[in-house]
């Protein structure tokens, strides 16, 4: 979400590199998670779910971001009041607007993220988790 702050193809190159190094490990660490918490009979229909939600999200982005795009932030940032508010820092025109909506759901995504670390399902299976690679080192050690 920071480097559409200003345009420019650098910040975008960092971004888009920083991105893909990372998505990978990103992915991995929640297959990991899901082979060591889920029973093995269970995987299947859980790695279903979990990529039935992912898929889901193409229809949200395009029925319900686009056009709160299309029709607020785009002319928010081009004869709105984006552009006296914040324009002179943050730059004018389509391009702005799109690059407001990727920032502000970068922070709602941070926001909901937070607050999902601190929820009562996540310090369960954080605790499974780590009871269950103790096992698991107990038993490689044995």
């Amino acid at each position: 979400m920071v480097f559409v702050i200003q345009p420019s193809i650098i910040l975008l190159a960092i971004g888009i590199l920083v991105w893909m190094t990372l998505h990978p490990f990103i992915e991995a660490a929640e297959q990991t998670v899901i082979q060591k918490v889920v029973p093995f009979e269970r995987q299947g229909r859980v790695f279903g779910l979990a990529q039935g939600i992912e898929s889901a999200a193409t229809p949200i982005t395009a029925f319900l971001v686009g056009p709160l795009t299309h029709f607020y932030f785009i002319p928010f940032m081009t004869t709105g009041a984006g552009v006296a508010l914040i324009g002179g820092w943050f730059g004018v025109g389509p391009d702005r607007g799109m690059a407001l909506v990727f920032i502000l759901a970068g922070v709602i995504g941070t926001v909901v993220t937070l607050l999902a670390f601190r929820s009562q399902a996540y310090q369960q299976l954080s605790k499974h988790f780590l009871s269950s690679e103790a096992t698991t080192e107990t038993k490689v050690v044995s």
